[in-house]
């Protein structure tokens, strides 16, 4: 249609729309005019450093984990190169086929699978995701070989956790594992936060390991790094860099040639080993068989091997010189001897014994059938006679009982840094009402009850480390305090200045000359066990902890002997010591579970133990101080 241009309404019309549209126009180039000066001068500064920002990141550099050594300086944890492979997911495009595609050069199970594409998942696809570390050299290169055909595969080369030891440490060292959401989840500081988040990055999860995560993590470093507009790394800035701080070394009381020893020792068995210094509560030995190798965490232990472990019998998950407990047997008729006399029976008392014990309704059978004949109060200990100790607790007050008990390391916990330290059970009437508390009729102390407990029997269990803390208090009539790290970096840890006990000297030297007769004298329940250097004189208790009630129909049969029960019904055999003699220095206690006989099967093992700590006598050695773990580094192995 066309406009008349003579018709002056029209025209009119058009005139305005056209004024109106041009002024459209003219206030939106103003604005734009406006907003561009805004942004390109009046706030340039403030875009240019935006700017800056998003061309440039701030990398997180993962510090080194500090070292863990043993008294003289050998390595016990340290870190090692690593050679593994990273998946940047934004570059590989589809996940799944990428995967496929390195599975045909690494092994990847199922169940990794499936756990690396939640962790996909999980950072939303833009960090990069650990597929596999500790590759051998040769995989390692082939991976890089075949590079151009594996799209976001990223070979790189990095630390990981090492344990030259191996299992012989595995339980007091610990070991490190992956980043969980829990870890995530804690608080933490945005620099931490970040770290934790490194793919591969591991923290600890048992033992010292886990306990001084905090002394051993280090702290982080940064360097700027130049990024494109995907965030993909395209330049490093080294002037950028600031350098990361590796973790405090932490130096324990171990001495790595007698852990080793004594792992020996105890190979093939299902047992431990705690030897202390009876000066100074610093723990030398804490043996635990068998044991699994810290090295698998670190590389991601397969579900097999983790379900096997935690399936056998032999228990090598348990830490159990801390968190095996056992009813300590004849271990604890020193106990009972110092009771006795606390409550005023002479040493001197003797009894006959004809093989039983007649108490309420039943016998109370010895472990030898015929008897022992009449004898005193260190006799009985020599030949750890049961009739003269059921008759002691016919004398005695289950309360005086539990109360030399304590004052002698059982029942009690100890501050060492390892968890998973059990508490044991020390009999008495207070106990009995408090594990009772929801049966009242079941809260009455009665006295055949203390007959069991007087041999270390009934409800009495302890640990391996109470036991070796029980001999060293015995030994040296002081209330040692067990330790097991010295030093954390430049800081030596207080030693334990052990006060007198009040408990008789008199009274423990009972104590005392029975252990010896067990091991030097004729008849003694060790002598088996007495060390070849005449120089020395070791002595010790035999205990045999029953762990399944023989019937009276199994005693007719004459199904007695452990030899003849399946394992799980054998006793235990135990044994614990103190050496030299006269000078007391270390103390020993070996539990073997379900070893039968104390003096057959955990004596000697103490004795070998025994006898290589006294060969090497490491408290005449000069330990390393905490000035020399501020300087170089003082961690060396066995190869180096």
């Amino acid at each position: 249609m066309r406009v008349n241009s003579n018709d002056p309404e029209k025209k009119e019309v058009v005139t305005r729309r056209a004024v109106l549209l041009g002024g459209g126009f003219s206030l939106l180039l103003a604005g734009v005019s406006a907003r561009l000066f805004q942004l390109q001068v009046l706030e340039y500064e403030k875009y240019q450093r935006l700017a800056q920002e998003n061309q440039f990141n701030t990398r997180i550099i993962a510090p080194l984990r500090g070292e863990i050594v043993d008294r003289f300086g050998e390595t016990l944890a340290s870190n090692r190169q690593n050679f593994r492979l990273l998946l940047m997911p934004d570059e590989a495009g589809d996940v799944d086929a990428a995967l496929d595609r390195i599975r045909r050069f690494v092994d990847i199970p199922e169940d990794k699978h499936a756990r690396l594409l939640r962790e996909i998942r999980r950072t939303q696809g833009y960090a990069p995701v650990e597929i596999v570390n500790n590759l051998e050299w040769d995989d390692f290169s082939r991976i890089n070989y075949e590079l151009p055909h594996l799209p976001g595969a990223h070979p790189e080369v990095s630390e990981t956790r090492n344990y030259p030891l191996g299992n012989a440490t595995a339980f007091v060292i610990g070991y490190v594992g992956a980043v969980t959401d829990r870890d995530l989840a804690a608080p933490q500081n945005e620099n931490q936060q970040v770290l934790l988040r490194q793919p591969g990055f591991k923290v600890g999860r048992d033992g010292l390991e886990r306990t001084y995560e905090k002394e051993l993590r280090g702290v982080a470093g940064a360097m700027d790094v130049k990024v494109n507009a995907h965030g993909r790394v395209i330049e490093e800035i080294d002037d950028s860099i600031s350098p990361p701080v590796q973790g405090q070394t932490l130096g324990l009381t171990i001495d790595a040639d007698l852990q080793l020893a004594a792992m020996k020792v105890l190979e093939g068995e299902s047992a431990s080993a705690c030897v202390i210094d009876v000066e100074t509560g610093d723990i030398l030995v804490l043996a635990s068989t068998p044991a699994f190798d810290p090295n698998i965490f670190t590389k991601g232990i397969p579900s097999d091997l983790w379900r096997e472990l935690n399936e056998s019998p032999y228990k090598p998950l348990l830490n159990k010189p801390l968190g095996g407990v056992y009813p300590p047997g004849s271990t604890f008729k020193m106990i009972t001897a110092i009771a006795a006399q606390r409550a005023g029976v002479d040493p001197s008392f003797s009894v006959h014994c004809n093989g039983k014990f007649w108490h309420g309704n039943r016998f109370f059978h010895c472990w030898k059938k015929e008897g022992h004949g009449r004898v005193d109060m260190a006799g009985a200990i020599k030949h750890s006679c049961d009739v003269f100790f059921y008759t002691m607790g016919t004398k005695l007050d289950i309360d005086g009982i539990a109360e030399v008990a304590t004052d002698l390391g059982l029942g009690e916990t100890f501050e060492l840094g390892i968890p998973g330290q059990q508490n044991g059970i020390v009999p008495s009437r207070d106990w009995k009402r408090r594990y009772y508390a929801g049966t009242p009729e079941n809260q009455i102390w009665f006295p055949g009850e203390t007959l069991s407990v007087a041999i270390g029997q009934g409800a009495t269990t302890a640990t391996p480390l109470q036991l070796a803390v029980m001999t060293a208090r015995i030994a040296s009539g002081k209330a040692i305090r067990p330790r097991i790290v010295r030093l954390v970096g430049g800081l030596e840890l207080p030693q334990n200045n052990a006060p007198h006990m009040e408990l008789s000297e008199e009274h423990l030297n009972v104590a005392r000359l029975g252990m010896y007769k067990v091991v030097n004298e004729v008849g003694g329940t060790a002598v088996r066990s007495a060390l070849a250097n005449k120089d020395w004189k070791l002595a010790g208790k035999t205990g045999t902890a029953q762990v399944y009630r023989i019937t009276d129909e199994e005693r007719r049969r004459g199904l007695t002997k452990g030899e003849d029960l399946p394992w799980h019904r054998r006793d235990h055999a135990l044994f614990v010591c103190f050496a030299p003699f006269d000078k007391p220095r270390y103390a020993c206690s070996v539990v073997v579970e379900h070893g039968i006989g104390g003096a057959k099967y955990a004596g000697p093992k103490a004795r070998d133990i025994m006898t290589a700590v006294l060969n090497k006598d490491p408290a005449r050695m000069k330990p390393i101080s905490a000035e020399s773990l501020t300087t170089a580094s003082v961690g060396r192995t066995r190869e180096g």
